[in-house]
């Protein structure tokens, strides 16, 4: 039973590479739009709109894993506030990103498409930081 304590990291790495394609699609997003070309951003809502839902469970799963299968408290290591802020800031970036497909104020759009790229982009940055937590307590 020992090799549970891997899938969560696992998993948590597919997840990563999945984010990490989520953000490059909304960099082509967005640099079409700045071009002044179409910009069609239905691959980019279509695995966001998976991935930020398995980040939330895998956060629940390492939590999971860290008290029941390790028998550690979360607190005990930096990667669980890291992981925390992480899923907010991606759950905040995807709160915003149906909030832009329902079509926001014009005057209010810049500033929306602003803050969900800042908070999808910090929490990526973040996921990333926790994972690299994550590999102190690997057991």
């Amino acid at each position: 039973m020992r090799w549970l304590a891997y899938v969560h990291p696992a998993a948590m790495l597919v997840l990563l590479v999945l984010a990490v394609w989520v953000l490059r699609l909304g960099l082509g997003v967005r640099r079409a739009r700045l071009s002044g070309r179409r910009a069609d951003s239905a691959r980019h809502r279509a695995v966001a709109r998976w991935v930020v839902p398995l980040l939330v469970l895998g956060w629940g799963a390492g939590l999971g894993s860290i008290l029941w299968l390790r028998g550690l408290a979360p607190f005990e290591s930096v990667h669980f506030p890291l992981a925390t802020a992480a899923v907010l800031g991606m759950a905040g970036a995807g709160v915003l990103g149906f909030v832009l497909e329902r079509r926001v104020r014009p005057a209010a759009l810049p500033a929306a498409r602003r803050a969900h790229a800042l908070l999808g982009a910090g929490g990526l940055l973040l996921a990333l930081a926790a994972a690299i937590a994550g590999m102190a307590i690997l057991p």
